[in-house]
């Protein structure tokens, strides 16, 4: 899948540029997020995505409609939108601790 990002935040965490301010995140979280997006980046559409169990692929409810998430740790998820093309494209849309 292609990768785009709507968070310029998350896109230099990814790249491993610079960010300004105080830290968001610890830097094992970055790792595990930085490998979920590897993993994003390697499958060619959602279907092959659902069969990393582990990654808890869904799609989400509510006022959060339209987007999908995936489980970096027990407590963080990556949530992002697929927009269907020739192939599939993710758009990051937030980094988010699942339980605040």
């Amino acid at each position: 899948m292609l990768v785009k990002f709507n968070n310029s935040y998350l896109e230099k965490l990814f790249k491993g540029e610079p960010v300004k301010g105080k830290p968001r995140y610890y830097s094992i979280e970055i790792e595990k997020f930085k490998k979920t997006i590897l993993i994003l980046h390697n499958v060619s559409n959602s279907v092959e995505l659902k069969q990393f169990k582990s990654l808890n692929f869904e799609a989400l409810k509510g006022e959060k409609k339209g987007l999908y998430s995936v489980r970096v740790n027990d407590a963080f998820r990556l949530e992002f939108k697929i927009l269907k093309d020739i192939i599939e494209i993710v758009q990051i849309e937030q980094f988010s601790n699942h339980y605040k």
